[in-house]
C-alpha cells in the first residue's frame, strides 16, 4: 500500500509539474518587447511562440497587409534540419504579405537570429519567386492573419469595399502550355535556357544535372523543368565569376560559375503548386572550366518550397558531397552527355564576358 501511495505522490507531482508551465515560464529568456511584439499563439507540440510585430504592420490595400513575423523557439528545437541554431533558443523570422480576402500570404524574407537578434542567415526573395500561397483556415498562418485583421478594423484604407472582379471560367488544357519566354530572353537577372526533361533515375544530383535534355515534344510528360540561369562577370560569389580567353580560334570559356535555377512542373509544363522537395525552386551553383580537360561541378544546392517559398534544403558540396560530382567522375560516354546539360549551355549562350589573353601558353 505504501508502495502506491508512494507511486500515486510520484505521479501527481510529474503531472503537476508538466501543467505547471505557463506562456510566461517559455518566455522568460525572451527580450522582446511584448508592447510591440503580440502573440499570436504558443505553438506547445512544436516549441515555439508565434508573434507579429505591430509597428511593422502596414495596409498594401483594401484586405491586405504586410507584417513580420518571429517564431521564438524556446527550447532551440525546430523544423528545419538546416538551421544553425538548432540548439540554442532562436527565432525565425520572416516579412509576409498577407491577403484577408483570398486567404493567401507571400513571402518576402526570411531569416535565423539568436537569441539576441542577431542575425544569423537571411535571404530576401526575388519578386518573381514572391508568389501568393493559399493557407488552411486552422493554420497558424489564418491565426496570424485573423489576430492582425481585427487591429485594422478601424483603418479605412483596409476595410474599403472593393468589387470582385467576375471569375471566368478556366479551358481545361490538353497537352503542354507554351514556353513562359523565348529562350534566351530576360526574365529580371535570370536568363531563360528553355524548357528540359530530367531523368527518372540518378546516383547524384550532378548526375541529374548533367543528364537533363531540353524537351521539345508537346505530350504530357513527368520530369518537366523551366530552367534559367544567373551569371555576374565579376564577383566571387554564386554565380560569380569567368574567364573568356581569346584565341586564333576565337573566344573561349577558360572558367565559368552560374546559378541555374529550375522550377519544377506539372504534367501540362505549369509551375508545381505542390509542397516538397520533388516539387520545389531548385537552385544549382556551378563552376567550371577548361584546363586540359573540360570539368565541372556543383559548390551548392537550395531548395525552394513552391507554395510557401521557404528554404527546405541549403548544402555545400562539403556538407554533401555525395549529391554531387563532377565531369572527371565519369566515363566517356557519360561525359558525352555535357552538351545537354543546362550548365554546358548556358556557358556558351553567354557571349558577353570580357575578354582576357589567352592563359595557356
Amino acid at each position: 500500500m505504501k508502495k502506491l501511495m508512494m507511486l500515486v505522490m510520484l505521479l501527481l507531482t510529474i503531472c503537476s509539474s508538466a501543467f505547471a508551465e505557463s506562456i510566461d515560464d517559455v518566455l522568460k529568456d525572451c527580450k522582446l518587447d511584448r508592447s510591440r511584439w503580440k502573440v499570436v499563439e504558443w505553438c506547445k507540440a512544436d516549441n515555439y511562440v508565434r508573434f507579429y510585430d505591430s509597428k511593422s504592420v502596414s495596409v498594401t490595400g483594401p484586405g491586405q497587409f504586410e507584417t513580420i513575423i518571429y517564431d521564438y523557439f524556446y527550447n532551440g528545437t525546430c523544423n528545419s534540419d538546416s538551421c544553425k541554431q538548432r540548439g540554442n533558443k532562436h527565432y525565425h523570422s520572416e516579412k509576409v504579405g498577407f491577403n484577408t480576402t483570398k486567404s493567401t500570404s507571400t513571402l518576402r524574407s526570411f531569416a535565423t537570429k539568436d537569441a539576441n537578434e542577431n542575425v544569423i542567415d537571411s535571404y530576401d526573395y526575388p519578386a518573381k519567386m514572391q508568389i501568393a500561397a493559399e493557407f488552411n483556415k486552422k493554420s497558424i498562418e489564418a491565426k496570424t492573419m485573423l489576430k492582425i485583421k481585427d487591429s485594422l478594423k478601424n483603418d479605412k484604407e483596409f476595410t474599403k469595399e472593393v468589387k470582385p472582379a467576375p471569375v471566368e471560367e478556366q479551358p481545361k488544357i490538353k497537352g503542354l502550355v507554351p514556353m513562359p519566354m523565348s529562350i534566351g530572353a530576360y526574365d529580371g537577372e535570370w536568363r531563360y535556357l528553355g524548357r528540359f526533361i530530367a531523368p527518372a533515375n540518378f546516383n547524384s544530383l550532378f548526375e541529374w544535372e548533367t543528364k537533363m535534355k531540353r524537351y521539345s515534344g508537346n505530350v504530357e510528360s513527368n520530369n518537366l523543368y523551366d530552367v534559367y540561369y544567373y551569371h555576374s562577370h565579376y564577383g566571387n560569389g554564386d554565380g560569380e565569376g569567368c574567364l573568356m580567353v581569346d584565341s586564333p580560334k576565337g573566344p573561349w570559356h577558360y572558367g565559368f560559375a552560374c546559378v541555374i535555377k529550375c522550377v519544377s512542373l506539372d504534367k501540362n509544363a505549369r509551375p508545381q503548386k505542390l509542397s516538397g522537395i520533388n516539387n520545389g525552386i531548385f537552385l544549382l551553383s556551378m563552376g567550371g572550366g577548361c584546363k586540359g580537360v573540360f570539368s565541372a561541378r556543383i559548390s551548392r544546392w537550395r531548395v525552394f518550397d513552391s507554395v510557401t517559398h521557404q528554404v527546405l534544403v541549403d548544402d555545400t558540396y562539403e556538407q554533401n558531397a555525395k549529391l554531387n560530382g563532377n565531369f572527371r567522375d565519369y566515363e566517356y560516354n557519360v561525359m558525352q552527355y555535357r552538351e545537354n546539360s543546362p550548365f554546358y549551355i548556358a556557358m556558351h549562350m553567354t557571349t558577353s564576358c570580357p575578354l582576357k589573353p589567352n592563359p595557356i601558353p
